[in-house]
C-alpha cells in the first residue's frame, strides 16, 4: 500500500500540545503503580486500560504482582503486541526481557507463565479463552528495541532528511501496524497512530519535549496525528503502533 507523502515540510510547532491522548512516564508508573487505576484482571495480575474496552480492540498495561504470574491458554483472532516495560514475560516461544517487543499473528495462541513486571499490550481483538482449538502453528515477530542500530537486521529507510523509519513486517490482515522512527531532524514528521513510545533520546511531540520511557497513547481506538521531531540537543528513536493499515496512517510534511 502506498504511503501518503506531502512535499511541504514544516518545522515542529512550538505550541501544539498533545490532545485526545494520555502521556505516561513509564519510569514513574513502575515506581508507583498504586497511584494508577489498575483493576484485577486475573489472580496476581492487574490491568490498566488506556484506550478501547476490554471486550474490543484496546491498549492497556499489564502488571504481574507476583514473580510467577501467569495467564491461561488463550487464542488471538487478530494481532497481539507486547512490549516489556520492566521485568520478563515467558511463554512456550521464549522469554521476553525488558525492552523486548513481540507480535503474535492472527490465529495464534499461548499460555503465559513465570512472568513478572509491567507490559504494554495492544490487542486488535481481545484474547479468547474459549476457542483454544482454533490456535494454529505460528512464529512471533520479535524485536530487541535496544539493538535497532543493526542496519542489516532492521533496514531503516530514509523518508525525509535525517528521518528514517523501519516498518515491522506484520500480517496485513491482523488489524495492526507498527514502525520505528529515527529522527535527528527539527523538521516535522507526521505520524497517525494509537501510540508513540520514546525509546531513546528526547523527542518533540506536538511541541512538547519527552524523554525516553515516555508513552503517548490515544484516548480512543481512532488514530491521532502526532507531529514528531528531534530536539535541538538530541536525536530520538520512537516506536509507533496503529490499529489501521500503515499506508493510511504514516505521513510526513504538513
Amino acid at each position: 500500500m502506498t504511503n501518503t507523502i506531502d512535499s511541504a515540510i514544516a518545522f515542529c510547532a512550538k505550541e501544539s500540545p498533545v490532545t485526545n491522548s494520555t502521556v505516561i512516564d513509564l519510569t514513574e508508573l513502575t515506581a508507583n503503580p498504586e497511584t494508577y487505576d489498575f483493576f484485577t484482571f486475573r489472580p496476581n495480575l492487574k490491568k490498566l486500560m488506556l484506550c478501547g474496552e476490554a471486550n474490543t480492540e484496546h491498549i492497556c498495561i499489564l502488571w504481574y504482582t507476583a514473580p510467577d504470574g501467569q495467564v491461561g491458554l488463550h487464542y488471538h483472532t487478530m494481532t497481539e503486541s507486547v512490549y516489556t516495560i520492566e521485568g520478563t514475560q515467558t511463554d512456550v516461544k521464549g522469554t521476553y526481557p525488558s525492552g523486548t517487543l513481540y507480535f503474535n499473528p492472527p490465529d495464534s495462541g499461548h499460555e503465559v507463565f513465570d512472568s513478572s513486571g509491567f507490559f504494554i499490550l495492544a490487542y486488535a481483538s481481545p484474547p479468547d479463552f474459549a476457542q483454544i482449538d482454533a490456535i494454529e502453528s505460528y512464529t512471533p515477530v520479535q524485536i530487541n528495541t535496544a539493538n535497532l542500530n543493526q542496519v542489516e537486521t532492521y533496514p531503516f529507510v530514509e523518508v525525509q532528511d535525517s528521518v528514517q523509519r523501519y516498518d515491522v513486517p506484520l500480517d496485513p490482515e491482523g488489524g495492526m501496524s507498527a514502525l520505528f522512527i529515527k529522527s535527528a531532524s527539527l523538521e516535522s514528521y507526521h505520524y497517525a497512530g494509537n501510540y508513540l513510545l520514546v525509546l531513546e533520546g528526547s523527542c518533540t511531540i506536538n511541541g512538547t519535549t519527552y524523554r525516553e520511557k515516555t508513552l503517548v497513547v490515544s484516548n480512543t481506538i481512532e488514530p491521532q496525528t502526532y507531529q514528531v521531531c528531534a530536539t535541538e540537543d538530541d536525536s530520538c528513536l520512537l516506536l509507533g503502533l496503529s490499529f489501521t493499515a500503515l499506508g493510511k496512517t504514516a505521513t510526513f510534511g504538513k
